[in-house]
């Protein structure tokens, strides 16, 4: 099963993404819509039920996330507050080095996407990638990022892909790739991902992980996060 945990278009690109084979997808807002326009989050919830009961074939599952955006560490935290309990993901926009460690630091994130963004390194280090593993927060490899990026400058994004994978394989932080979507043109299927990966140092059993074995691991992680009473115990009634 393959999945797409970063889609910022309507349900037609979550539709779309099913149709190229991918078994669950996230339909991600931004925390500053949602704030401006608190019924947005609502009504994609109703449309996202509507699509699931109307729908004579079977959809992809469609997950609603929040991808939040903050000037501080303290800014993220309580916007991470505000939207752990009314949406199933959470993401963290990324590349500001003190807003990447807040995010690693934070086991109520899920993905921290883009660390790397407008960067010359990864924006992940050693201290941040310890921190990710012991929090189970993915680090993103964002194929939009790359494949618009211009042509002289894909280079540095491989550079930082592979400085990454590098980290992962020492600390065992998890890893998840995506694919940005705004539109179904911005779909990729997800062997071509796969092969893709390969050009970022990946092998092929390291991007079926992140297309497959990361995002189940988050959402088994949601399905608990409420019971968890301290980490490593959990209420069972």
């Amino acid at each position: 099963m393959f999945f797409d945990f970063h889609i910022h278009g309507d349900l037609e690109v979550a539709l779309n993404a099913g149709k190229l084979g991918y078994h669950g997808v996230v339909l991600t807002l931004c925390s500053r819509d949602c704030i401006n326009h608190p019924e947005t989050l609502k009504t994609l919830r109703k449309n996202v039920k509507k699509i699931k009961s109307n729908n004579g074939k079977n959809p992809p599952s469609i997950q609603i996330g929040v991808e939040i955006e903050s000037q501080n560490p303290e800014d993220l935290k309580k916007k991470v507050s505000k939207f752990r309990k009314k949406t199933d993901v959470i993401l963290v926009h990324g590349g500001d080095l003190k807003l990447n460690r807040a995010a690693t630091e934070d086991p109520r994130v899920d993905i921290l996407s883009h660390p790397y963004r407008t960067r010359f390194d990864s924006g992940i280090n050693h201290v941040l990638a310890v921190k990710a593993s012991e929090n189970s927060v993915a680090i993103e490899l964002n194929l939009k990022y790359y494949l618009l990026t211009r042509p002289s400058h894909r280079y540095r994004v491989l550079t930082q892909f592979r400085q990454i994978m590098k980290l992962h394989r020492k600390y065992k932080f998890p890893v998840i790739i995506t694919s940005d979507a705004g539109t179904s043109y911005d779909l990729r299927d997800p062997f071509d991902v796969m092969a893709l990966a390969a050009c970022f140092g990946m092998t092929k059993e390291e991007a079926f992980e992140a297309l497959s074995k990361t995002p189940q691991e988050i959402i088994r992680r949601n399905e608990i996060r409420d019971k968890i009473i301290i980490p490593g115990a959990r209420f069972v009634r």
